[in-house]
């Protein structure tokens, strides 16, 4: 087994405002250079989740260890933050400058990284999500696609293990979401960086090592995105569907074609036409 990276024990969180809590005692661990996607509705807990991960919010009730460190812990505040970096939804929150290469920037040099290292690590950050050629485009002339590619690069130049992005394409058109998913999928494939992946879009799912699914505050699925698709009537039961494709080899497998697990349109494609083929 791996070791751990990111580490929920027993964690519990309330609200002031809330009379009911938005996580329940819930357990899970994300293991070094591992991609997990949390997949629920609105209100089921998982921009909480988001949240404890580094120390934005702290348990109301158990643990979350981020590399050993205990969250809980105001000593380890800034070392937590360091190894495990936020995106959120709406980018516009988090680009604080006017051009594109400063505000990658901004992170770092909050940091104190010095001057060489620091444009080392803005051009690195930049080519890893395909934007280096956009670095002195004014920022509020991108797309919201290429805004989110300059928030993430800006929690990369701050070099993190992990990258928790909560809802990242929530707000983007298909094209801005396909941008953001190559560029997540990149970085955890090539550099190894482990990504929690937070969404409600079913087919961001396909690629993950592994798919937890959140409702009412608790992890009610936990597995290979296969295993969790395959759980059709409790995905609905909260809300949930499975994607177009799964749905599409499951109608066939109901006639007698069975194209085993296919989760994507080109394993679907090279499924069916073997099965012609034979």
């Amino acid at each position: 087994m791996k070791e751990q990276l990111l580490k929920f024990e027993n964690v519990t969180y309330r609200y002031e405002d809330e009379s009911e809590p938005a996580l329940q005692s819930v357990s899970f661990g994300v293991e070094k250079g591992e991609f997990v996607v949390i997949l629920g509705h609105n209100g089921s807990g998982k921009s909480t989740v988001a949240k404890l991960s580094n120390s934005i919010y702290l348990p109301t009730e158990g643990k979350v260890f981020v590399n050993g460190m205990d969250t809980s812990d105001e000593n380890n505040e800034i070392n937590c933050r360091k190894t495990v970096g936020v995106v959120f939804q709406n980018p516009d929150n988090q680009i604080v400058a006017s051009i594109v290469e400063e505000d990658v920037a901004f992170g770092p040099e909050n940091l104190c990284v010095e001057q060489k290292e620091l444009r080392k690590r803005v051009d690195e950050a930049l080519q890893s999500v395909g934007m280096y050629d956009y670095r002195m485009h004014e920022t509020h002339k991108l797309s919201g696609g290429q805004k989110q590619r300059v928030a993430i690069a800006g929690i990369l130049a701050m070099r993190p293990q992990c990258i928790v992005l909560d809802e990242p394409t929530a707000m983007l058109d298909p094209k801005g979401r396909r941008e953001v998913m190559r560029a997540v999928r990149k970085l955890n494939e090539e550099e190894g960086i482990t990504v929690l992946f937070i969404t409600h879009f079913m087919e961001e799912a396909v690629f993950a090592d592994r798919v937890m699914v959140m409702d009412d505050g608790k992890v009610i699925l936990d597995g290979t995105p296969s295993k969790v698709f395959a759980q059709t009537q409790l995905l609905k039961k909260v809300g949930l569907d499975v994607p177009e494709v799964a749905r599409l080899a499951a109608a066939l497998r109901e006639n007698g074609t069975d194209l085993g697990d296919v989760l994507t349109e080109d394993a679907f494609v090279q499924a069916f036409s073997r099965k012609m083929e034979g």
